[in-house]
């Protein structure tokens, strides 16, 4: 299976030590579960689903191989509220994205995640909940992160750890697991 992971900074693993970031643990505990995975971490710092919506497509074809499943795994919204990106704007650039993917391959939306400034915290929630509605509306499975990102102590510390955006090395790891406990992530990897 060939995955193709695009978003943001967080996408990226900015500020992992490790150099992994959750894209990077994910493959890891898919190789580990058996899985022929050849992935590519198309994460880009600070660009917002606007900026996404011109590349996602040229990078994602060219990654394409014949009679080899394609995942296109997306997650974006922070770089949206730190760049004041117009809320309309990141939801149409999500509608664009999300529904020209599904006709490219498999397709699973990560949400955003939190971070320490309150006000943009609330932004990035806000954003989240419009994001998984959208999802819903155009039949693409969601995994929810900012909500349980919040509450956890290991991403929170790695938080303050890091620059107050972007994690630690731990906070990256804390955030891999949670998506794959989720049940829509585990069917979408085929964990199930």
């Amino acid at each position: 299976m060939i995955i193709c992971y695009f978003g943001d900074s967080i996408t990226l693993g900015f500020g992992d030590e490790a150099g992994l970031g959750w894209p990077g643990r994910i493959n890891n505990a898919l190789r580990e579960k058996g899985q022929d995975v050849t992935s590519y971490n198309l994460g880009v710092r600070k660009d917002s689903g606007m900026q996404l919506q011109h590349r996602w497509k040229s990078e994602a074809m060219i990654r394409r191989m014949p009679d080899t499943p394609f995942k296109l795994v997306f997650s974006f919204g922070v770089a949206d509220v730190f760049s004041g990106v117009p809320v309309e704007q990141s939801l149409a650039a999500g509608v664009a994205i999300l529904t020209q993917a599904k006709a490219v391959g498999d397709v699973l939306m990560v949400g955003p995640t939190p971070v320490n400034d309150k006000d943009k915290r609330e932004e990035i929630t806000a954003l989240s909940r419009m994001v998984e509605g959208l999802c819903k509306r155009v039949d693409i499975p969601f995994v929810p992160t900012i909500d349980s990102m919040h509450r956890s102590f290991v991403y929170g510390q790695a938080l303050n750890d890091g620059d107050g955006v972007h994690p630690t090395a731990s906070g990256y790891a804390d955030l891999a697991d949670h998506i794959l406990k989720s049940n829509t992530a585990r069917e979408f990897f085929g964990l199930e």
